[in-house]
């Protein structure tokens, strides 16, 4: 970009569980060292305050005034923004989507969206996987309010101790088509996970188009490893077997400060600790815990013609063949 460029703004708004870690360890990381300004803390702590707190004027002050600055000192270079919360909350099932996304448009209307969706089936199963590594263990069908063959609506913020989530209500299309009538189609870039997984080159020179440099840097392996439980850990030290006829136990309300803090808390670290690097690691054995059921088939039929039409979009975008 040109030095005298106005400053090139590209947000990426997740969701989680979309290889969220890759993108933001692995590539926009280390494009700080190309001019590329990558979630900078004086913009990133004000915005994490507002988001928690939208009403919170002072929050958006201090958001409108960093962002000014940026401007007035960023011209020719992108700033880079990765906050998968931009939509919501994940276990609450995003459904603030369309005022969180409008509020984004407010701060920032010059803003190049960066969506990276996945199939709800297969969020929802590693949604379910992540949820066991902090909190309660349980059943998928309790995660997913899944009784008697079928999905059930979300009725408290706990299911048996469990987060929970609505699996009927996934907005993976809505996220996008909202995103599309505030920002414009042209400044709206949407990849599919598996196109991240099957095309992982042509994912990166997208991303090197989007935040306008001529090559991205050698970039350096991530040597992290970010696998989940194995289904086999997850049976054994997380209750996560099929789940029982007994009637479910809701409540609004989490465990105390005082309980979390000093025991439920270090003893979750020490499950994960254990299944992570003993358990798992000597030997990992896993499978499709959504198979039961006929939960898989479910969601894959309901979000049938949500999803394919954002896979032909995503295609099309990275000019390849289905994943």
């Amino acid at each position: 970009m040109s030095d005298s460029s106005p400053l090139r703004i590209v947000v990426h708004i997740g969701l989680h569980k979309t290889a969220t870690r890759f993108f933001q360890n692995f590539v926009f990381a280390q494009l700080k060292n190309v001019g590329v300004l990558f979630n900078p803390s004086a913009l990133m702590t004000p915005l994490h305050a507002l988001y928690r707190d939208p009403s919170a004027d002072d929050c958006k002050a201090k958001v409108m005034a960093a962002l000014a600055e940026l401007r007035r000192t960023g011209r020719g270079k992108c700033l880079l923004i990765s906050k998968p919360d931009i939509p919501g909350e994940m276990y609450d099932g995003y459904p603030q989507h369309p005022e969180y996304l409008a509020l984004l448009k407010e701060l920032m209307p010059e803003a190049h969206i960066l969506y990276v969706a996945r199939h709800p089936a297969d969020w929802l199963h590693s949604a379910y996987r992540q949820s066991l590594v902090k909190g309660r263990g349980g059943p998928i069908e309790t995660f997913l309010n899944f009784r008697n063959g079928s999905f059930g609506e979300k009725r408290a913020v706990y299911a048996d101790g469990m987060r929970n989530i609505d699996a009927r209500r996934f907005p993976v299309r809505s996220i996008y088509s909202h995103c599309v009538e505030l920002f414009g189609r042209d400044r709206v870039v949407l990849v599919c996970f598996e196109h991240v997984r099957s095309h992982k080159s042509e994912v990166l020179d997208c991303l090197r188009k989007l935040v306008g440099l001529e090559q991205l840097p050698d970039l350096q392996p991530d040597k992290v490893k970010n696998r989940s439980y194995s289904a086999h850990a997850i049976e054994r030290f997380c209750s996560g077997g099929p789940a029982s006829a007994n009637p479910v136990s809701l409540s609004d309300d989490g465990p105390s400060h005082f309980y979390w803090t000093y025991w439920l808390k270090p003893m979750r670290k020490l499950r994960a600790n254990f299944i992570k690097h003993g358990y798992d690691r000597v030997s990992y054995r896993d499978w499709d815990l959504m198979s039961r059921g006929g939960m898989r088939e479910q969601l894959k039929e309901l979000y049938h013609s949500d999803y394919e039409p954002l896979l032909t979009i995503s295609q099309a975008l990275l000019e390849v063949d289905s994943a």
